[in-house]
């Protein structure tokens, strides 16, 4: 129970390592925090929490609307009092090369993948400064570690988000605030559904969520003074 009385803020964990970070909180002991923009699927997921005798809530929540992220935040704090770990796992895909990449899929994904934790980070920060503790923390992808073809939008806006957590981490790391930017390999997960069916077996080769969201509560328990930024998840 590592996680006893803390306070943890999900985003994007109604599926895929989102979901299985809010499972992995709840068996840890903490009041799980479930947000995304499908309250019935955070139904679900909060329902499973709570039949295993954990605790959780849920709010839908689009991490781009920023009235909705402060009323969100507002609202948890206003129950609980305090947030101690924020977890950005909220993300989408749409891979395309230079060509192939439209204006509006552009600005979508860097609104979602880095604007979105931009929103999120800034109405938690300050709850964690004036609390004097606190670990954010921010799910990436290896793409920012090595590229390929065909993911300019994505990349971009990842590549963005690598650039958000280490300047956070630099802003917060002398408040007594964690910030650790996780790099998974490719996950089985369903934003990869458009992409390939359930059971190809390239799928098979992929990181479990499971596996990632170990990596992601070992991230979440980082003191401040070790100075971490990043973890890399590889299969």
């Amino acid at each position: 129970m590592q996680l006893q009385n803390k306070t943890a803020l999900i985003t994007g964990a109604s599926s895929g390592i989102g979901k299985e970070t809010a499972l992995l909180f709840a068996k840890e002991g903490a009041l799980v925090v479930l947000t995304a923009r499908n309250i019935d699927k955070l139904k679900e997921v909060e329902n499973e929490i709570k039949n295993n005798n954990g605790k959780a809530e849920s709010y839908s929540m689009d991490i781009t609307d920023r009235n909705q992220v402060y009323t969100v935040i507002s609202q948890v704090i206003k129950d609980n009092g305090r947030i101690d770990i924020l977890v950005n796992s909220a993300g989408i895909v749409k891979w395309s090369s230079i060509e192939d990449t439209s204006y509006e899929d552009f600005d979508e994904q860097v609104k979602f993948n880095l604007t979105g934790s931009f929103n999120t980070i800034k109405e938690t920060a300050p709850i964690m400064i004036k609390q004097k503790s606190g670990n954010i923390v921010n799910i990436i992808t290896s793409t920012v570690k090595k590229t390929k073809s065909g993911r300019v939008a994505y990349a971009a806006s990842k590549y963005g988000q690598a650039g958000l957590s280490n300047a956070v981490h630099e802003d917060l790391k002398d408040k007594g605030i964690s910030v650790v930017a996780v790099y998974p390999s490719k996950t089985n997960t369903p934003i990869h559904d458009p992409y390939m069916s359930k059971d190809d077996p390239q799928r098979e080769k992929m990181l479990k969520p499971e596996k990632v969201a170990e990596v992601v509560l070992e991230a979440a328990l980082i003191p401040t003074e070790k100075d971490v930024k990043e973890l890399v998840v590889n299969p």
